[in-house]
């Protein structure tokens, strides 16, 4: 078997006969399309347009079989992706009465429901910081927007920096009204 490889290529370079082009955006097909291309010692060409990645071609066999495969497997991928994202929510909501123990119910739920929004690309949903960090951050946020003159600081000018030094006693007297225990242990 040959060893495999990944090539570059433009949208504009002519498609390898007997493959077929997987566009970027789902992560179980693109997967599964290496990884079988891989194990069939062929080649996996990671199609560009202007320098960024829309794309990969396939061989058309493993194209149509994880196709098949996705079609299979999607309800059962979908009700695993919703315990998770109810598990992390659970997490969140823990922390947070953990964290904030005054917090009233109605802004809890604004946090819950704004930071930890699935594709928002809010603290919530990112990986790298610990959960307790994550809310840290969300309530610390939340407060900023929605119980300052932070926005209209920014839209009238002024930079992050000094539109967060300006709103930071506020914060954090709502911090101490909402009983945080942020940065104790």
């Amino acid at each position: 078997m040959a060893p495999t490889r990944e090539i570059t290529v433009t949208s504009m370079t002519p498609m390898p006969q007997g493959y077929a082009f997987l566009p970027k955006g789902n992560q179980y097909k693109t997967l599964h399309c290496r990884r079988l291309t891989r194990e069939a010692g062929k080649t996996v060409y990671v199609v560009e347009d202007r320098k960024k990645a829309v794309g990969i071609r396939v061989p058309k066999s493993i194209f149509f079989r994880v196709q098949s495969l996705a079609r299979e497997t999607h309800t059962t991928r979908v009700a695993a992706t919703e315990r998770r994202d109810a598990a992390l929510i659970r997490q969140a909501e823990a922390e947070l009465h953990t964290l904030f123990p005054k917090i009233p119910k109605k802004e809890m739920e604004v946090v819950l429901k704004r930071a930890f929004r699935k594709h928002s690309g809010r603290v919530g949903r990112t990986g790298k910081e610990p959960m307790r960090k994550k809310v840290q951050l969300a309530v610390i946020a939340h407060i900023r927007h929605t119980h300052t003159e932070y926005d209209q600081l920014l839209n009238g000018g002024l930079d992050r920096q000094d539109g967060r030094k300006a709103t930071w006693k506020k914060l954090e007297q709502v911090l101490r009204e909402w009983g945080s225990k942020a940065g104790k242990r």
